[in-house]
């Protein structure tokens, strides 16, 4: 009886080291699995998703599924139409167009008001971006595909920055309903090397710029940043579309 007893207390001592799995964290996890698949085109542009299906896949049910569906429509990923079904969202070249020339209004004008509003670690939190940016650069060689998430994410937090620091609460709001970074997600993994080298390139005039400390300079490459990368989306939609019809 005491042996058993004492097993007992052991396995309560070892149960006391586990945390309860959230149910956000099953939410976080389906929303990361179906985010992957949709960026990676597993699930194309314009597919009906079997919500059926995904859940025997998945092994969850529809309340978490629909959870992680309701975030990636927020992101502009998904479509869902009642009574229709869930589909995966194509890309609006006309509409990416239009969302990147607001975009480039917002920062253009941000660019030249940003430094007064500069607060203490605002120089290290871009200096943490500009250095892992560079690393990922060096890691990557001529095969980006293993940096895309991670690079895309550090060019979203920077461009999110100018626009919180520099422009009033409701601006970053609508920046972010715009989901043009949601969007370059699926379109910068067919960027060509040149392409890729000239992303980089302009970010380092930008952080140039703001190691400068000049608002005209800063202005100037944004500017340029912005219609560069607004051309070079459209040109992978158009190489897309030519690509369909041949």
């Amino acid at each position: 009886m005491y042996h058993t007893n004492l097993k007992f207390q052991e396995i309560i001592l070892k149960l006391t080291d586990l945390q309860p799995i959230e149910l956000n964290t099953l939410n976080d996890v389906v929303y990361g699995l179906l985010r992957k698949h949709i960026l990676s085109q597993k699930f194309e542009p314009g597919e009906r998703l079997d919500l059926t299906a995904l859940e025997t896949q998945l092994n969850v049910s529809r309340t978490p599924l629909k959870t992680a569906l309701t975030r990636l429509q927020n992101e502009g990923l998904v479509d869902i139409q009642p009574r229709r079904g869930t589909f995966v969202a194509t890309i609006d070249a006309e509409r990416l167009e239009e969302n990147f020339k607001i975009r480039s209004a917002f920062e253009l004008y941000v660019s030249l008001c940003l430094f007064k509003y500069l607060e203490a670690g605002d120089a290290e939190f871009l200096d943490t971006i500009r250095i892992r940016m560079n690393e990922l650069i060096d890691i990557a060689g001529e095969d980006w595909s293993n940096i895309i998430d991670e690079y895309i994410q550090l060019d979203q937090k920077m461009h999110e920055f100018f626009v919180m620091r520099g422009g009033p609460p409701y601006m970053l709001k609508l920046f972010q309903q715009m989901n043009v970074h949601s969007q370059l997600s699926r379109i910068v993994p067919k960027f060509r090397p040149n392409e890729w080298m000239a992303v980089h390139f302009e970010h380092e005039q930008i952080f140039d710029a703001i190691e400068d400390y000049s608002p005209d300079q800063l202005n100037a490459a944004l500017f340029n940043h912005l219609e560069a990368s607004r051309i070079r989306a459209l040109k992978v939609l158009e190489r897309d579309a030519d690509a369909q019809e041949t």
